[in-house]
């Protein structure tokens, strides 16, 4: 049966995590992201149909339509609105961390912004990754053999010196912080070992943490612990394994806070992502 999905809502699954990288799959109705901050870089690729975009930042705005093929990159640390127009948005989104590309190209962390273009080099790698994610059965090795060669090609056309400067909290850089929030850190983490990795008070802290980010400490770590679940969801596990690796209490927990926070319950989700 196909699975219904609410409307204006973001829906993605990041089925592959590797060092310094994810992927993300975007398969939703046309919705609006709001990001205070991104954490990395991203290479968007739309694999499917032209989508309408617009992107909002503080050089401005874009506003464009994505022919199949197209690609866009976009630089961490940066703020955002983009808003995807549409009955049906596929993409992939490739989350790169800038010290990955430093590490090919040393110097230059920064990658520069392009908010549409054409590589075929990236355009045949990207789609690679997109059919690994859409296929019945994940394969690691294959995505992470696939990435090497995408932050190759970025590292060799289009990275720059430089990065915007980090912002700290207390004594704490904010990446730092944000590096122990997301993948697997996440189910280890605990809001109150960041205050004291920070050195302030609580409420210093989420004062903060909130104007920064746009986020409570509380909520991002949550949403972390979601992304894990739903590549695994995607995987085909169990839910009540899953629940418990990723960090929530028991299944009923997970349940709940899948829905209220995804705005769908578990099993449709694992259904429109294996439509």
């Amino acid at each position: 049966m196909q699975a219904r999905i609410p409307e204006n809502t973001l829906l993605t699954a990041r089925p592959f995590n590797g060092p310094g990288w994810s992927a993300e799959w975007q398969k939703s109705a046309g919705c609006e992201l709001d990001l205070a901050r991104r954490r990395w870089h991203v290479l968007s690729y739309y694999p499917e149909t032209e989508t309408e975009i617009s992107r909002r930042h503080g050089a401005g705005q874009e506003r464009f339509f994505a022919a199949r093929g197209a690609l866009g990159l976009y630089p961490a640390r940066t703020a955002e609105t983009v808003i995807w127009s549409g009955r049906l948005i596929q993409a992939l989104h490739l989350h790169i961390a800038p010290e990955r590309l430093a590490a090919r190209h040393p110097g230059n962390a920064g990658v520069r912004r392009v908010a549409r273009f054409r590589d075929p080099a990236l355009g045949r790698l990207t789609g690679a990754m997109y059919e690994l994610m859409r296929a019945s059965r994940p394969d690691p090795a294959a995505a992470a053999s696939v990435m090497d060669a995408i932050i190759d090609q970025l590292a060799a056309r289009y990275t720059v010196p430089g990065l915007p400067g980090d912002t700290l909290i207390g004594r704490a850089g904010l990446t730092p912080l944000l590096d122990r929030m997301y993948g697997a850190s996440a189910v280890v983490t605990s809001v109150d070992d960041l205050v004291s990795e920070a050195g302030t008070s609580r409420g210093h802290f989420f004062r903060r943490f909130r104007r920064l980010t746009g986020s409570t400490p509380h909520d991002l770590l949550l949403r972390s612990r979601l992304e894990l679940a739903k590549g695994r969801i995607q995987a085909g596990e169990g839910l009540a394994d899953i629940a418990l690796d990723c960090g929530f209490a028991d299944q009923s927990h997970f349940a709940n806070a899948f829905r209220r926070h995804i705005g769908l319950p578990a099993s449709a989700f694992a259904a429109w992502f294996g439509a």
